[in-house]
C-alpha cells in the first residue's frame, strides 16, 4: 500500500511542474497570445482551483463510502484529466477573445481535476501514516516518484520541443499526450494501491450549508498557533516557487543566451540535485526534525541566493549555483512540508475533537494556489509592462533587469521569511509524542497532566 501511494506522486509531480513552468510559454510563444493576458488565463483557473479545493477537501472529510474518503475523488479525476490535457495542449486559431476562452476553460477544467485528486490524496497520506518520522519517510518516498514526474513535467517538453523544431505545434500536443497519460496511469495505480486498510468513517453528519462550514472549519484550523505559523511559511516558499518557476525558461533564454538545448541540460541538473538531496533531506528531517530541516535549508539558501544576485546574476555559473541550491530547497519542500502539515491533524483533534485532515490540506492548497495565481498575474503584466516581446530575440534592458530581480532576489527574500517563521514552530518529535500520547489517555479518561507543559507550547498558551 505504501508503494502503492507514493506513485500516486508521479503524475502529481508531472503535471505540476509542466503547469507552473511551460504554460505561459505555451500560450506566449506557441498560442501567440500576450503576456498579460497568457498570465490572466493562468492566474483564473488557479482562482478556480481555490475554491474546488476549498469544496472537494471538506467534501472528503465528510465522505462516507466504501471505498473511503479520499479515493472516489481521486478516481474521478484519474479518469478526467487524460482527455483535459490532450485537449488543452492543442494549438487553436482564431481571435485573442477566442484563444482566451478557449484556453481559459480547459485550464479551468484541468485545476478542478487536479485539485480534486491532489487535496484527497495529500490528506490520505495522514490516515495511512500516524507516526512522526513515518510521515517524513512516506513523504520522503512519494517524493521518489514526484522527481520521476518531474522529469518528465521540467525536462521532457524542451526535448519534446527541439525534436519538433519545424512544428511546435505538434510538439506541444504531444505533451498534452505523455503528460495526460503519466497522470491517469498513475493515480489510477494508487487509487487501487491504496484500497486496503483504508479510513472510513459512518455516521458522518450531513451539512446542509457547505460554504458555512468549510470557513467555520477554515476560521477554528486558523486559531491553531501551529497553523498560523505554518501558513506564512508556505506562502513564503510558494512567493518563491511561483516566481522561480515562471522565469527560468525566460532568464535562461533573455538574461544567459541560451537556447531550448541548453536549458534543458539546466532542468537535468536540477532532477539531479532532486535525486541527490532526497536521502539527506530526509535523514535531515529525521535526525533534526522537520521544523529545523526546513528551517536550515531555506535560511541559508535564501542568503547565498541574495549574494549571487549582486556578485553573479548575469553569469552562467551564478545562475547554475542558484538554480542548484533552489532545487535542494524545493525538494526539501515538496519531501517534507505535507508531514508537517499532517501533525496539525492531532492538534485540531485535541483542541476541538475533529480530525479534518481534507480542510487541513485544502488550506495549504488553496493558499498555494491563491499565491500562485496573483504572483503569475503580477508577472505577466510587469513583465509586459517592462517591455517583453515574445517576437524579439534580444529584450529590452528593462526586461533583463525585471527578470533579475523577479527570479532571484523577490524568492531569496521569501525564503528568508519562512525560514524566521520556522525558527518559532512549536511541533517536534518531542512535543508531538506529548500531543499524542495525551490524546490517548484522555480518549481513555485517564489523566495527562504529566505533558502540560509541551501542551502549552504547541497552544501557545502561557505557563
Amino acid at each position: 500500500m505504501i508503494l502503492g501511494y507514493g506513485l500516486g506522486a508521479l503524475g502529481q509531480g508531472a503535471a505540476y511542474y509542466f503547469m507552473s513552468s511551460y504554460f505561459v510559454l505555451f500560450l506566449t510563444n506557441c498560442v501567440g497570445i500576450g503576456a498579460a493576458v497568457a498570465g490572466t488565463v493562468s492566474s483564473v483557473a488557479l482562482l478556480v482551483e481555490v475554491i474546488a479545493g476549498m469544496t472537494v477537501g471538506n467534501l472528503s472529510d465528510r465522505c462516507s463510502s466504501k471505498m473511503g474518503r479520499r479515493r472516489p475523488f481521486m478516481l474521478a479525476s484519474s479518469i478526467a484529466i487524460l482527455p483535459v490535457m490532450i485537449i488543452m495542449l492543442q494549438s487553436v486559431d482564431g481571435s485573442v477573445t477566442f484563444k482566451m476562452a478557449y484556453y481559459l476553460i480547459f485550464a479551468i477544467f484541468f485545476r478542478i481535476f487536479f485539485s480534486t485528486y491532489e487535496i484527497p490524496y495529500n490528506a490520505l497520506g495522514a490516515e495511512i501514516a500516524t507516526g512522526y518520522d513515518e510521515r517524513t519517510r512516506l513523504r520522503s518516498l512519494s517524493r521518489v516518484f514526484s522527481i520521476i514526474g518531474n522529469g518528465i513535467g521540467y525536462i521532457m517538453p524542451l526535448f519534446i520541443l527541439d525534436l519538433f523544431k519545424s512544428n511546435e505545434k505538434t510538439a506541444w500536443a504531444v505533451m498534452g499526450i505523455i503528460l495526460g497519460i503519466a497522470c491517469s496511469v498513475s493515480w489510477i495505480i494508487s487509487v487501487t494501491a491504496t484500497g486496503k486498510n483504508v479510513l472510513v468513517i459512518s455516521g458522518i453528519e450531513k451539512k446542509k450549508n457547505i460554504i458555512k462550514d468549510i470557513f467555520v472549519n477554515y476560521r477554528e484550523l486558523l486559531k491553531l498557533k501551529a497553523m498560523k505559523i505554518l501558513v506564512v511559511y508556505k506562502a513564503a516558499f510558494t512567493c518563491a516557487f511561483s516566481l522561480f518557476s515562471v522565469g527560468t525558461i525566460y532568464f535562461l533564454q533573455y538574461n544567459l543566451g541560451l537556447d531550448n538545448r541548453y536549458s534543458s541540460y539546466v532542468y537535468v541538473f536540477t532532477i539531479i540535485i532532486f535525486v541527490l538531496a532526497t536521502p539527506v533531506v530526509e535523514k535531515m528531517a529525521i535526525a533534526k526534525g522537520k521544523s529545523q530541516q526546513q528551517m536550515i535549508m531555506m535560511g541559508i539558501c535564501g542568503i547565498a541566493g541574495i549574494i549571487i544576485y549582486f556578485a553573479a546574476a548575469d553569469s552562467v555559473l551564478g545562475c547554475a549555483f542558484y538554480i542548484g541550491i533552489f532545487a535542494m530547497v524545493q525538494t526539501g519542500f515538496w519531501q517534507v512540508s505535507n508531514s508537517i502539515f499532517y501533525d496539525v491533524v492531532e492538534v485540531d483533534e485535541y483542541v476541538n475533537m475533529k480530525r479534518r485532515e481534507g480542510d487541513i490540506m485544502s488550506v495549504v492548497s488553496v493558499l498555494g494556489t491563491l499565491i500562485t495565481a496573483i504572483m503569475v498575474w503580477l508577472f505577466g503584466v510587469v513583465f509586459e509592462l517592462a517591455g517583453f516581446d515574445a517576437a524579439l530575440e534580444t529584450q529590452p534592458d528593462s526586461v533583463i533587469g525585471f527578470l533579475n530581480i523577479s527570479y532571484i532576489l523577490i524568492p531569496c527574500i521569501c525564503l528568508i521569511a519562512g525560514a524566521l517563521a520556522l525558527k518559532v514552530f512549536p511541533i517536534n518529535k518531542r512535543t508531538f509524542a506529548s500531543l499524542t500520547a495525551a490524546l490517548e489517555l484522555r480518549n481513555r479518561g485517564e489523566s495527562y497532566s504529566q505533558y502540560d507543559d509541551d501542551l502549552a507550547k504547541i497552544l501557545g498558551h502561557k505557563k
